[in-house]
């Protein structure tokens, strides 16, 4: 299993992503759209365009008997995310002991997930080819599962800072999470593929509209906080190095220490490796977290990965036998 990627290819990978964000940001900062606007996309977002492309995508692209044991993958993405807010909670922990250092949850949820989609599948594109890259996509795809169901379940009212018993079902049963659920039943019952072409061609086209109005949103988001000058400039750089240090090293040493697929191995260490996910801030904007902390650490943490992503690929084909 050989693994081809290059420095410039992630820099261009990197580099598509910050161009989409930076007609939002150039937008904004002309003011040619507003705060509203930007508030209002978000929840196109979240109430439309996601849903649509998690149907499409699930409904296309899976089934329960090609992959049957197709749970471990969801799991993994939610053992990655609750390891990785362990360790930002931890790592607050002992930087602010009785001060004032910035926003704790928002923190914790940046070291705990990752750009589970663009960047990964950039890769896997970059390093493979046929079938070994058509194996990975579908991987990530299953990982996306786990991922989305629980960002949009979970990080809503871990924002809002609410009780259980004030938690309305409306929070955690939020459009991508119904979409989520009703897109495996529609599979289970109806199988893969089974959405006519009436339905499914328009949904599709809304989802390919998903990750540039995300990344167009970002770019707002960013303009409108500033998000190159942070206020709490250690806590955004311990947000990163959480993210793209602590965490990869610690998934690197379980990986190789537990026998698995060569393919598991490399997929689940490219997903570890990721900087923090861009739909942090439309999960912000719809739970009222701070989304001046989320923007600047997407950013800085984005900005880094074009340096730790290429680092720790070649540590990972050093280190791991059989690459």
């Amino acid at each position: 299993m050989e693994i081809h990627f290059t420095f410039a290819g992630i820099v261009s990978a990197i580099a598509k992503l910050f161009i989409l964000a930076l007609a939002g940001y150039i937008l904004r900062h002309r003011n040619i759209i507003d705060d509203k606007f930007t508030d209002t996309l978000s929840a196109v977002l979240v109430r439309l365009i996601f849903p649509a492309l998690i149907i499409h995508k699930t409904v296309s692209n899976f089934s329960f008997q090609d992959f049957p044991f197709w749970w471990v993958l969801p799991l993994a993405a939610v053992v990655f995310s609750v390891s990785g807010m362990v360790i930002g909670r931890m790592l607050f922990g002992l930087l602010c002991r009785g001060g004032d250092c910035g926003p704790k949850r928002e923190f914790t949820a940046s070291c705990g997930f990752q750009n589970s989609g663009y960047l990964p599948m950039n890769i896997i594109l970059f390093a493979f080819a046929g079938t070994t890259g058509d194996m990975l996509l579908v991987y990530m795809f299953l990982f996306l599962a786990g991922f989305n169901l629980l960002i949009w379940s979970f990080l809503p009212v871990f924002f809002e800072r609410k009780k259980v018993s004030d938690v309305k079902l409306g929070t955690i049963f939020n459009p991508p999470v119904v979409a989520t659920i009703v897109s495996l039943l529609w599979v289970w019952i109806f199988g893969k593929g089974s959405i006519p072409d009436v339905i499914s061609d328009p949904m599709g086209q809304l989802g390919q509209a998903a990750f540039p109005i995300a990344m167009m949103t970002l770019g707002a988001y960013l303009s409108r906080y500033r998000a190159h000058l942070p206020e709490k400039r250690l806590m955004v750089a311990a947000g990163v190095t959480a993210k793209l240090i602590l965490f990869p090293a610690l998934v690197l040493a379980v990986i190789s220490a537990i026998p698995m697929n060569m393919g598991y191995r490399f997929f689940l260490f490219v997903e570890a490796i990721m900087p923090s996910a861009v739909t942090l801030v439309v999960v912000g904007s719809y739970s009222r977290a701070d989304n001046g902390y989320l923007s600047s650490v997407i950013f800085y943490s984005h900005l880094a990965a074009i340096f730790t992503i290429p680092l720790w690929l070649g540590i990972f084909r050093i280190l791991i036998p059989g690459i």
